[in-house]
């Protein structure tokens, strides 16, 4: 069964986490996210803001420690925005964050993907 993928508020920013088969922290930026996590928005909104004050590498044009992706639209369809040197793993990720990179298990490695289909396995 295919996972449905939406966006909470469309035409609207939002981050969140997850975390791939090698335990690594992949941070999301705009377009849809898998259903289930919207139940949880307001927790990761607050981790969003949590991460905005105390990461602020996360969001500006220095490569942050962490695999980042970004879509361009409602489709799921995710670039790569930054390449990490050393990334992070989920066990090392503020708990703030890990706990709700935590509530998406990504089916693949992200490695050196350079465009995640969400739709196509891996979530």
């Amino acid at each position: 069964m295919a996972t449905i993928l939406r966006h909470p508020r469309p035409g609207i920013t939002w981050d969140w986490w997850a975390v791939d088969t090698q335990g690594f922290l992949v941070q999301f930026s705009d377009g849809p996210a898998p259903e289930h996590l919207l139940a949880h928005v307001n927790h990761v909104d607050t981790a969003t803001a949590w991460a905005e004050k105390n990461c602020l590498a996360w969001f500006t044009g220095t490569p942050p420690p962490l695999h980042a992706f970004s879509c361009n639209g409602e489709r799921p369809t995710y670039t790569r925005s930054s390449v990490p040197g050393f990334p992070l793993r989920l066990a090392d990720a503020p708990a703030a964050i890990a706990d709700v990179a935590a509530l998406v298990q990504l089916h693949r490695a992200v490695g050196d993907a350079w465009t995640i289909y969400l739709d196509g396995g891996w979530v």
